[in-house]
């Protein structure tokens, strides 16, 4: 078998739909071998971290694997700010990077593309991924590849595959193969017996805990999705019968029309969720990633006495620990014990504002949002949401979506443009963007690879003519305003659909008319006010920066 086949089997078994990539020299023997192939779609687009972008929401999307080929160096090391994202957040990719030969290496010349050493693009990828191979013994090549893969859907998380720019071609031994794919299969099936002893402790100390508790409160993050438990948790909820809260991160990672689904927590503006937090004596928090975007301004909310925290390898109360149960089993464990159900509270989220008054018709980003929920709500098919960061992102808090996807806790802008293309190939989905007009000039270009594979998403560009997010942080900035860009104008030369819109009657007609027009992609150019931004962004920032200084004073 050649290494480009079993690599083509290891990646569909893994559920890889979608490669995601640009050529480059190192890796032109492995893009033919995969086109040749045929067996995995492969989309081009025009920078490193939009491949990467693009590969991240199509895992997102699927909850599976996907793939990003590189070039070795100036493309792997150009990623490495999506891939590093990527690893934050949880979401797995199969990072392959082109390699010298053997030969190239003997010939002890300096070969291009390699930063301090030969080695450097592997020892950079060692910090932001799971696993890290080298395919360039073919007597081990099959059993480095299903090693690295395994961990990316162990670990949901991103792993570093090079390969030699002469190997896609090699013919790996039969031996060598089915010896690797042997112990694969050994170490999927494998159950320790301690291991089983270890869940059941685990399980019994929760049981346990929440005996003593009188008002339990699930706070649910991503790694709820991620970790494939979405539909135990929500059994969770209905069983104790308590509410159910989402971080920033983690929103829309279960069914927001649940029974016991009761908001998403950002700061204390989610008064209702506020209040759920505040007089819980227990807080479960399942899947949630420790970060500051989530609760550097209300660390004082969750004391180690009433925190439980449930993560992916780790489960962690008052004086207690314990390690490599994953998410999935525990829940499976904890629903077969005996659970309290717990007295009846309102757990109804806040309604999802409506524009009603004169002064709720003022185009700003609260508005337009509230608007597309309400455009959003009367549609017959799914549109997933995709959003940037900035100040959409708070303003997306507007929307309730079934499907979200939004780099919310590392927080690298220009993800949402690229991301449409990895959502529509993964899904078929015409996805809705939601970014601003500093995002957009970072990866905005990627649009015009829509043609190419007939994708047509929606994108609301809010042109605020700033940098709005780092104005919120950093007021005195004289640097952060954008202006004389024509974003509609860059559209239709791409060969998209354009409209520029000053009011949300305008909104209204633009998006009708673009959710009609299913053959390409739309932009829909909001013109907010110069400098304008989101109360909640505002609101945010200002939450952010008083604990910020309240750290520094400390120190």
């Amino acid at each position: 078998m050649r290494l480009v086949d079993l690599l083509l089997q290891q990646l569909q078994q893994a559920g890889v739909q979608q490669i995601f990539g640009i050529p480059g020299d190192f890796v032109l023997p492995l893009f033919a071998g995969l086109e040749q192939a045929g067996k995995i779609p492969l989309y081009y687009v025009s920078h490193e971290p939009s491949a990467v972008f693009a590969a991240d929401a199509a895992a997102r999307m699927a909850n599976k694997p996907s793939a990003v080929v590189l070039t070795y160096g100036a493309g792997a090391l150009n990623a490495v700010n999506a891939v590093a994202q990527a690893y934050v957040e949880q979401v797995p990719l199969v990072i392959i990077a082109g390699f010298p030969s053997e030969a190239e290496i003997q010939r002890n010349l300096l070969i291009h593309h390699q930063a301090r050493h030969l080695d450097s693009q592997r020892d950079i990828y060692r910090e932001i991924t799971c696993a890290q191979v080298r395919l360039d013994d073919e007597r081990t090549a099959a059993a480095e590849l299903c090693r690295a893969i395994a961990s990316c859907q162990r670990e949901s998380r991103p792993v570093f595959i090079e390969i030699p720019r002469d190997a896609a071609n090699w013919q790996l031994s039969t031996a060598a193969v089915s010896q690797a794919l042997a112990a694969l299969h050994c170490q999927q099936q494998g159950q320790d017996p301690l291991h089983q002893q270890e869940l059941q402790l685990a399980s019994d100390a929760i049981v346990k805990r929440l005996h003593q508790a009188k008002k339990p409160v699930l706070l649910c993050g991503i790694g709820v999705r991620r970790f494939g438990a979405v539909a135990l948790v929500e059994q969770l909820a209905t069983v104790l019968n308590v509410p159910m809260l989402t971080t920033l991160l983690g929103r829309a990672c279960v069914d927001q029309q649940h029974p016991q689904y009761a908001g998403v927590f950002v700061d204390k503006q989610d008064q209702a969720a506020l209040t759920l937090l505040q007089d819980a004596d227990l807080i479960i928090q399942l899947g949630v990633i420790q970060n500051d975007s989530n609760f550097a301004a209300h660390q004082a909310l969750f004391p180690a006495e009433k925190l439980l925290l449930i993560q992916q390898g780790e489960l962690k109360m008052a004086g207690v620990i314990f390690h490599d149960l994953a998410i999935k089993e525990l829940l499976e464990q904890l629903l077969l014990a005996p659970l309290p159900c717990f007295a009846n509270r309102d757990v109804k989220p806040a309604p999802t504002p409506q524009l009603q008054a004169t002064e709720d018709r003022k185009l700003n980003s609260a508005s337009v949002l509230t608007l597309i929920d309400q455009l959003l709500s009367q549609q017959n098919t799914l549109v997933p949401v995709v959003s940037d960061i900035g100040d959409c992102l708070f303003a997306s808090l507007q929307v309730k979506p079934t499907y979200l996807l939004a780099p919310a806790f590392y927080a690298s802008m220009g993800y949402a443009v690229p991301a449409a293309l990895g959502v529509q190939a993964a899904s078929g989905l015409r996805p809705l963007v939601l970014v601003g007009d500093g995002a957009f000039q970072m990866t905005g270009l990627e649009l015009g690879h829509c043609a190419r594979y007939g994708f047509a998403p929606i994108v609301l560009l809010l042109n605020n003519s700033g940098w709005q997010m780092i104005k919120a942080f950093s007021p005195e900035l004289t640097s952060t305003s954008l202006q004389g860009w024509n974003y509609s104008a860059i559209a239709r030369g791409m060969g998209g659909g354009a409209y520029q819109v000053w009011s949300l009657s305008q909104l209204e007609t633009a998006f009708a008319y673009a959710m009609q027009d299913d053959k390409r992609f739309s932009l829909i150019e909001v013109m907010l006010p110069q400098g304008s931004s989101s109360e909640r962004l505002q609101q945010f920032a200002a939450g952010f920066l008083s604990a910020q200084h309240k750290a520094l004073a400390g120190c």
